[in-house]
Protein backbone atom coordinates (compact mmCIF):
# COMPACT_ATOMS: atom_id res chain seq x y z
CA UNK A 1 0.00 0.00 0.00
CA UNK A 2 1.08 3.78 -0.84
CA UNK A 3 1.56 6.29 1.83
CA UNK A 4 -1.53 8.67 2.51
CA UNK A 5 -3.22 6.43 -0.13
CA UNK A 6 -6.12 3.93 -0.87
CA UNK A 7 -5.64 1.18 -3.74
CA UNK A 8 -8.65 -0.38 -5.72
CA UNK A 9 -7.64 -3.20 -8.05
CA UNK A 10 -10.41 -4.22 -10.86
CA UNK A 11 -9.97 -7.02 -13.13
CA UNK A 12 -6.43 -8.93 -11.86
CA UNK A 13 -4.59 -5.45 -12.48
CA UNK A 14 -2.70 -6.06 -9.06
CA UNK A 15 -1.43 -9.08 -9.87
CA UNK A 16 -0.09 -7.95 -13.02
CA UNK A 17 1.63 -5.06 -11.97
CA UNK A 18 3.05 -7.12 -9.20
CA UNK A 19 4.79 -9.87 -11.46
CA UNK A 20 5.99 -7.29 -13.95
CA UNK A 21 7.75 -5.44 -10.72
CA UNK A 22 5.79 -2.30 -11.69
CA UNK A 23 4.02 -2.05 -8.55
CA UNK A 24 7.25 -2.02 -6.47
CA UNK A 25 8.11 1.40 -9.06
CA UNK A 26 4.89 2.75 -8.81
CA UNK A 27 5.02 2.91 -5.11
CA UNK A 28 8.57 4.57 -4.86
CA UNK A 29 7.25 6.86 -6.82
CA UNK A 30 4.15 8.11 -4.95
CA UNK A 31 6.38 8.12 -1.83
CA UNK A 32 9.22 10.29 -3.24
CA UNK A 33 6.28 12.48 -4.65
CA UNK A 34 4.58 13.52 -0.94
CA UNK A 35 3.24 15.67 -0.12
CA UNK A 36 3.30 18.09 -3.53
CA UNK A 37 -0.05 17.05 -4.66
CA UNK A 38 -1.45 19.04 -7.38
CA UNK A 39 -0.61 20.32 -11.21
CA UNK A 40 3.23 20.49 -10.49
CA UNK A 41 2.81 16.83 -9.33
CA UNK A 42 1.76 15.22 -12.52
CA UNK A 43 5.04 16.48 -13.63
CA UNK A 44 7.23 15.01 -11.10
CA UNK A 45 5.27 12.06 -11.05
CA UNK A 46 6.23 11.76 -14.66
CA UNK A 47 9.64 12.58 -14.07
CA UNK A 48 10.36 9.71 -11.70
CA UNK A 49 8.73 7.45 -13.54
CA UNK A 50 11.06 8.68 -16.39
CA UNK A 51 13.77 8.12 -14.55
CA UNK A 52 12.46 4.06 -14.13
CA UNK A 53 12.47 3.50 -17.98
CA UNK A 54 8.90 4.76 -18.28
CA UNK A 55 8.18 6.59 -21.82
CA UNK A 56 6.14 10.06 -21.34
CA UNK A 57 3.46 11.63 -23.40
CA UNK A 58 3.00 8.79 -25.54
CA UNK A 59 0.63 8.54 -28.75
CA UNK A 60 -0.43 4.75 -28.77
CA UNK A 61 -3.72 5.59 -30.10
CA UNK A 62 -2.40 6.93 -34.00
CA UNK A 63 -5.83 7.89 -35.49
CA UNK A 64 -5.77 10.55 -32.12
CA UNK A 65 -3.68 13.01 -31.37
CA UNK A 66 -3.97 12.22 -27.51
CA UNK A 67 -1.22 11.63 -25.28
CA UNK A 68 -1.08 9.43 -21.97
CA UNK A 69 1.07 10.35 -19.34
CA UNK A 70 3.18 7.33 -19.23
CA UNK A 71 3.85 4.18 -20.74
CA UNK A 72 6.01 0.75 -19.87
CA UNK A 73 5.80 -2.78 -20.36
CA UNK A 74 1.87 -2.67 -21.81
CA UNK A 75 1.25 -0.60 -18.96
CA UNK A 76 -0.17 2.70 -19.05
CA UNK A 77 -0.23 5.13 -16.13
CA UNK A 78 -2.71 8.26 -16.55
CA UNK A 79 -2.57 11.10 -13.37
CA UNK A 80 -5.52 13.12 -13.33
CA UNK A 81 -5.07 15.41 -10.04
CA UNK A 82 -6.75 18.74 -8.80
CA UNK A 83 -8.09 20.56 -11.96
CA UNK A 84 -8.96 17.64 -13.69
CA UNK A 85 -12.61 16.99 -14.54
CA UNK A 86 -14.28 13.40 -14.06
CA UNK A 87 -14.81 12.99 -17.56
CA UNK A 88 -11.35 13.52 -18.49
CA UNK A 89 -10.97 9.97 -16.52
CA UNK A 90 -13.97 8.19 -18.06
CA UNK A 91 -12.19 9.53 -21.64
CA UNK A 92 -9.15 7.89 -20.06
CA UNK A 93 -11.37 4.69 -19.49
CA UNK A 94 -12.60 4.70 -23.00
CA UNK A 95 -9.42 5.33 -24.96
CA UNK A 96 -7.44 2.73 -22.26
CA UNK A 97 -10.16 -0.27 -23.07
CA UNK A 98 -10.00 0.10 -26.79
CA UNK A 99 -5.81 0.07 -26.56
CA UNK A 100 -6.42 -3.34 -24.26
CA UNK A 101 -9.15 -4.67 -27.20
CA UNK A 102 -5.95 -4.11 -29.92
CA UNK A 103 -3.79 -5.66 -27.30
CA UNK A 104 -1.24 -2.97 -26.79
CA UNK A 105 -2.11 -2.68 -23.01
CA UNK A 106 -2.16 -4.67 -20.49
CA UNK A 107 -3.46 -3.08 -17.46
CA UNK A 108 -4.26 1.03 -16.65
CA UNK A 109 -2.87 2.69 -13.39
CA UNK A 110 -4.91 5.70 -12.95
CA UNK A 111 -3.78 8.15 -9.99
CA UNK A 112 -6.31 10.39 -8.44
CA UNK A 113 -6.93 12.39 -5.63
CA UNK A 114 -8.96 11.06 -2.54
CA UNK A 115 -11.01 14.23 -1.98
CA UNK A 116 -10.77 16.34 -4.95
CA UNK A 117 -12.30 15.77 -8.17
CA UNK A 118 -11.79 13.30 -9.62
CA UNK A 119 -12.35 11.89 -6.52
CA UNK A 120 -11.00 8.39 -5.87
CA UNK A 121 -14.50 6.86 -4.50
CA UNK A 122 -16.32 8.35 -7.86
CA UNK A 123 -13.96 6.77 -10.00
CA UNK A 124 -14.22 3.11 -7.96
CA UNK A 125 -18.07 3.46 -8.28
CA UNK A 126 -17.98 4.22 -11.70
CA UNK A 127 -14.94 1.60 -12.22
CA UNK A 128 -18.01 -1.12 -10.47
CA UNK A 129 -20.83 0.38 -12.66
CA UNK A 130 -19.21 0.13 -15.90
CA UNK A 131 -18.22 -3.48 -15.58
CA UNK A 132 -20.32 -4.94 -18.74
CA UNK A 133 -17.52 -2.42 -20.91
CA UNK A 134 -14.92 -2.14 -18.69
CA UNK A 135 -12.68 -5.56 -19.39
CA UNK A 136 -9.23 -3.72 -18.96
CA UNK A 137 -7.45 -4.51 -15.84
CA UNK A 138 -7.83 -1.02 -13.72
CA UNK A 139 -5.48 -0.20 -10.79
CA UNK A 140 -6.70 3.05 -9.19
CA UNK A 141 -5.07 4.66 -6.85
CA UNK A 142 -6.23 7.52 -4.51
CA UNK A 143 -3.90 10.05 -2.98
CA UNK A 144 -4.92 11.88 0.23
CA UNK A 145 -3.66 15.56 0.12
CA UNK A 146 -3.02 18.51 1.87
Amino acid sequence: MFPKSECFDYNGAGKIIEVKGILDEINEVITEVYPELGTPAVHIIQGLLARKGWSLEVNLLKETDYKHDAFKQGILVEIDLRGSLLDSVHRNFLRVQELYNRKCVEVLIQIVEMNREPKFSKMKRDITVFKSVLSIPIYLIGLHGD
